[in-house]
């Protein structure tokens, strides 16, 4: 397995600027021009733009690139070899994410080391075997099973499903294809029980048909709401080929059968999604696929982004308006 190859083509640094010719008093020059952000002592890049001047639907590839510059960061400037983890692994591996990048990077440790956390580096002091780390560049980084058993672990339940549901689905590129099953290995044999049984839980509701990252945290939402929980991705076959569902729950004597689509904006305003199709095109395909299925006689309701990130305000009442039934306690 081969891990990302480091990208150091934004990283600027004083004592390897040779052909530069790029002094400390230089660098902290061009830092207090605004041409140079530094990243840690030493180390910075060109000052990039503002992220509201990037364009909406390129945002969540530049926030993950300027984090990345902040993890190339602390690797050149470590005098020995250090193993990523955690947050900054998920990073490496460009694995799904809804949360926020770090300020911070994480560093994996064996238990009797003596690192310690300082100075925007979070060391986590755990067993790990040869098998979990992969190297990148002159450092390592955790596997990618690894990394999701460390996100399990550290009891964020959404970072972990939506990362796992990831790696479970047909988007995951080779290196990140992996079973349910060696994430549990994983977590078997770390040999600490701290967080196990969150982790475990994490593995067991992820769901590689899950076909987008809003439809992970959406099904998330929907657990932690306490609704029944639906069928993913169920085929409906048409004239001319079929119409995937993105949730589909059954009938009851009180309500039939009601389909559930996450609809992000991507598909319809993004031309590289629409593969040249005209947005107009997408609008009316997507119209004659709804009437189809509400011919079918199944309800139909539709969510994004917004109702996806806010569900206790937003999508708990249009589940309960389309009739879906609370069936166990809320989480949230």
């Amino acid at each position: 397995m081969d891990a990302p190859t480091p990208d150091l083509s934004r990283i600027i640094r004083v004592s390897r600027d040779a052909a530069a010719e790029l002094s400390h008093q230089e660098f902290a020059r061009r830092v207090r021009a605004g041409d140079v952000e530094r990243l840690r002592r030493g180390v910075g890049r060109p000052a990039p733009v503002p992220l509201a001047l990037v364009d909406r639907f390129d945002r969540p590839a530049e926030r993950r690139s300027r984090y990345l510059d902040l993890v190339a960061a602390v690797a050149e400037t470590r005098r020995s070899q250090v193993v990523f983890a955690g947050r900054s692994a998920a990073a490496i591996w460009n694995l799904a994410t809804v949360a926020a990048w770090p300020s911070f990077v994480e560093i994996l440790e064996p238990r009797g080391s003596a690192r310690r956390s300082k100075r925007g580096i979070v060391v986590h002091r755990t067993a790990f075997e040869a098998d979990d780390i992969v190297p990148w560049g002159e450092h390592y980084v955790t596997s990618p099973a690894r990394t999701i058993a460390d996100l399990a672990r550290s009891g964020d339940f959404v970072a972990a499903v939506v990362a796992l549901d990831h790696a479970l689905s047909r988007r995951a590129n080779d290196a990140l294809r992996m079973t349910k099953e060696d994430v549990s290995e994983v977590l078997d044999r770390t040999g600490s029980s701290r967080g196990l049984a969150r982790a475990r839980a994490a593995v067991e509701f992820a769901d590689g048909r899950a076909d987008s990252v809003g439809e992970s945290l959406s099904r998330i939402d929907i657990f932690q709401l306490g609704f029944e929980l639906p069928e993913l991705q169920v085929r409906h076959p048409h004239p001319g080929g079929f119409y995937d569902a993105d949730f589909k729950w059954p009938g009851t004597s009180r309500r039939p059968p009601t389909i559930g689509e996450f609809d992000g904006v991507m598909k319809y305003l993004d031309e590289r999604y629409r593969n040249g199709t005209d947005v107009g095109q997408v609008l009316v395909a997507e119209k004659f696929r709804e009437d189809f299925l509400r011919g079918e006689g199944n309800g139909f309701l539709r969510w994004g982004w917004e109702e996806a990130r806010k569900p206790v305000p937003l999508l708990r009442p249009k589940l309960l308006r389309a009739g879906i039934r609370i069936v166990r306690r809320p989480l949230i």
